[in-house]
């Protein structure tokens, strides 16, 4: 099959996050199956400022892009939102990796507003979808609430791992730590709450002096983050890394801890997650959003109400002055990621749209000014 994605996302792990996370994985997982995969995304980093860029891509698309070179279209988000399988004759699929109009729900200011006006694009994307896919029941739920999207036109293809790579990175770096290492591996937007985390800290510490957490990431909240450190009194407790473009080092850093938080009121899915529980390591988080879906409470991790700093702080020290429990709980982790391994994800993937490829023969037509890979 000849697929095409829509990306002009940041394609980094460490910028673009999950979603870039996503996309990379799955392309490459397609690609393992003999599949002719392409991302079709800017030809250079213009304009400087992403929204502009990402808006210039999607109106060159419309104008300038044929798709008749692929069996099948799969826009992102916003991505492709002036495309349609009637304007193109190819089946579009839209992927819907975050609901902005969920998202928007924890922005102020100019940001709320930009975030409003990308929520009406992605909107628009999904009305104009063959199917849309959703990584959660939670997030096809507010697809359906805040798009008007019908649940039949929605299914459900979660986000995946490549477990071997954990697994290699695993036998190279044998598990060392203290016994107290907190690890936090997020883009720091304000949803993500790792002030929580850090609030819970001084409380931890009462039960476990030497307890610390390692923050990997950066993001809007990151200055906030390191100035409300230093309000607490934190200092070498909270040891910030900034973001680490090394995929193998951040999951060495998974490798050197032993519970992995990340107190989030609002995820599509939680790649990290995946990472923790790949690596052994048992997750605290909260009871909101897809996080129920992905980490099996009890089980392999301790999941708490969203925004309560004090239950947060108690399954941290829970966990880390039980290490009969911490190991119990990740190895039950490594047991239930296996289902998202990516060469599980990319079949499920391939048996949701391929109903809706047609056998049409390709003819010419790339797009001049598109990149092409991956």
């Amino acid at each position: 099959m000849r697929i095409a994605f829509l990306d002009s996302w940041l394609q980094s792990s460490a910028e673009g996050s999950g979603t870039a996370v996503g996309l990379g994985g799955l392309v490459q997982a397609l690609r393992a199956r003999g599949h002719l995969v392409t991302r079709v995304a800017p030809g250079r980093p213009w304009p400087r400022t992403l929204t502009l860029r990402r808006l210039l891509f999607n109106l060159q698309l419309f104008a300038r892009w044929r798709a008749q070179d692929y069996d099948l279209v799969v826009g992102t988000d916003v991505d492709g939102v002036f495309w349609s399988s009637r304007r193109g004759g190819v089946p579009y699929v839209v992927a819907i990796k975050g609901v902005i109009a969920e998202e928007l729900r924890h922005e102020q200011g100019r940001t709320r507003l930009l975030f409003q006006a990308l929520a009406r694009l992605e909107a628009r994307n999904a009305r104009h979808a063959d199917v849309v896919l959703a990584d959660s029941a939670y997030c096809r739920d507010a697809i359906v609430r805040h798009y008007g999207i019908p649940a039949g036109r929605i299914r459900l293809v979660p986000e995946g791992i490549e477990l071997a790579r954990w697994q290699r990175v695993a036998a190279q770096t044998p598990h060392h730590s203290d016994g107290a290492t907190i690890l936090c591996v997020a883009r720091q937007y304000p949803r993500k709450h790792v002030a929580d985390l850090l609030r819970a800290l001084p409380q931890v510490r009462c039960a476990v002096p030497s307890a610390h957490a390692v923050l990997v990431g950066d993001g809007p909240e990151h200055a906030a983050l390191r100035a409300l450190a230093a309000e607490l009194g934190l200092g070498p407790a909270a040891q910030f890394l900034g973001a680490i473009a090394d995929d193998d080092e951040v999951a060495r850093c998974y490798r050197r801890a032993d519970v992995f938080c990340l107190p989030s009121v609002q995820e599509a899915f939680g790649i990290v997650f995946l990472e923790a529980m790949a690596s052994g390591l048992p997750v605290v988080a909260t009871r909101a959003a897809a996080i129920p879906e992905v980490v099996p409470d009890g089980q392999a991790g301790l999941l708490v109400p969203p925004g309560d700093v004090e239950a947060l702080a108690a399954a941290l020290t829970t966990l880390l002055r039980e290490p009969t429990r911490r190991a119990a709980y990740g190895a039950r982790g490594q047991a239930h990621v296996r289902q998202y391994d990516w060469g599980v994800v990319a079949e499920r993937f391939l048996a949701q749209v391929t109903p809706w490829v047609g056998a049409a023969p390709a003819r010419e037509g790339a797009g001049a000014g598109f990149e092409r890979g991956g």
